[in-house]
């Protein structure tokens, strides 16, 4: 077995000539995680149509082979751009990868804030690809879910077309995101990524490539009907009600929660959000509920919000 060069994890997705036209990454299970919006334009999908009958083209830059692989959209792997959501796709390999090519360890982003991230990717002009560095400023651009990348690159070298689906791997060499978009306006180094938080919200069946991150692993989806009663309990809660002291309990639940929660000026909606991000770590909805007891000190609505909580946790096929 070939010893497997560091970052081997990167894919080039391919046009039907060869031309690379995105990237991608190999995550465990045979398969590879991009954008749908990649995949959309390698098989001259349109926005409704369906990728079931199509196979994607894509190489392995991180391989000493040279061997071009074939993959297929999962079932359950398509979340197509929708206004300001989505745009993530899941890929099954047709035969496992290049024996030199290790998966990327998925880990979710967590605080974004000033850290600095790589990507590979390639254009039209540097079709064998190039390594651009980036400092993550936060939650920004056309969608909630996206994190904003400056300082992508120079004029020269820096994450535009061919670059989407690429992976954005920290300091650890861990994958954290996903580039989505980046900025079309001459000699601009700001680009997107799609944090790995919200790639598996869209697409669940990537949580067991997930690793833990600095504020914990990611917890199993909790079933709906539980969703819905931490929901119905929480937006019961005074500090909840009120959207600035509600700001104030995010921040100190944590920069990964502020950030990356999906928000809406529809109380409900809001709340719905901040608790399935919250519920994507495994203390998430904990540190959540240690924010809200400083502002509450004990109100009927907490009590009543911890009661349900703790009941949940013990109620079968709820995470413990």
């Amino acid at each position: 077995m070939a010893e497997p060069i560091e970052d081997s994890w990167r894919i080039r997705i391919l046009t039907a000539d060869g031309t690379p036209a995105g990237s991608g990454v190999l995550v465990e299970g045979e398969r590879v995680l991009t954008c749908a919006h990649v995949v959309q334009d390698v098989l001259g999908l349109d926005d409704e149509e369906s990728p079931a009958r199509g196979r994607v083209a894509l190489d392995h830059p991180g391989s000493l082979s040279d061997g071009v692989s074939h993959a297929s959209v999962l079932p359950q792997g398509w979340a197509p751009p929708d206004g300001e959501r989505a745009d993530v796709a899941v890929l099954r390999l047709d035969a496992p990868p290049p024996t030199d090519c290790v998966p990327a360890r998925l880990r979710p982003c967590g605080p974004a804030r000033g850290r600095e991230v790589r990507v590979f990717g390639q254009g039209a002009d540097d079709p064998s690809g190039l390594w651009v560095t980036a400092r993550l400023s936060g939650a920004g651009g056309l969608s909630p879910d996206w994190i904003q990348l400056d300082g992508a690159g120079t004029p020269d070298t820096r994450v535009r077309g061919g670059y989407s689906g690429a992976g954005v791997a920290d300091a650890r060499g861990d994958v954290v995101g996903i580039v989505v978009a980046g900025l079309r306006r001459t000699g601009s180094d700001t680009a997107w990524m799609i944090p790995v938080e919200a790639v598996v919200r869209y697409c669940p069946l990537l949580t067991d490539a997930v690793g833990a991150s600095e504020g914990g692993s990611p917890a199993p989806p909790w079933p709906r009907e539980a969703l819905r009663e931490l929901v119905t309990a929480l937006v019961r809660i005074p500090s909840m009600r009120d959207p600035q002291r509600r700001d104030s309990v995010l921040r100190d639940t944590g920069d990964d929660v502020f950030d990356l929660a999906e928000r809406s000026a529809v109380l409900l909606e809001d709340v719905r959000g901040i608790t399935e991000l919250c519920l994507q770590y495994a203390d998430g909805i904990d540190r959540l509920a240690a924010a809200l007891r400083w502002y509450e000190r004990g109100s009927l609505p907490m009590r009543d919000f911890e009661r349900t909580l703790g009941r949940l946790r013990g109620t079968p096929g709820s995470r413990p």
